[in-house]
C-alpha cells in the first residue's frame, strides 16, 4: 500500500507539473534566489 501511494503521488506530481508548463500565466521562479528577487519577479508578473 506504501508503495502505491508513493506511485500515485509522483503521477499526481507529474500531472500538475504537465499542467503547469501549458499555463501561459505560470512565473517560474527560482528557489536558489534570493526572496528579494523572486518578489521582484512576481511584481513584474503581475504588472
Amino acid at each position: 500500500m506504501i508503495e502505491k501511494v508513493k506511485q500515485e503521488t509522483r503521477r499526481y506530481a507529474k500531472r500538475q507539473l504537465t499542467w503547469f508548463r501549458k499555463n501561459k500565466q505560470t512565473i517560474w521562479l527560482e528557489g536558489a534566489n534570493e526572496v528579494q528577487n523572486n518578489v521582484n519577479i512576481i511584481l513584474e508578473g503581475i504588472n
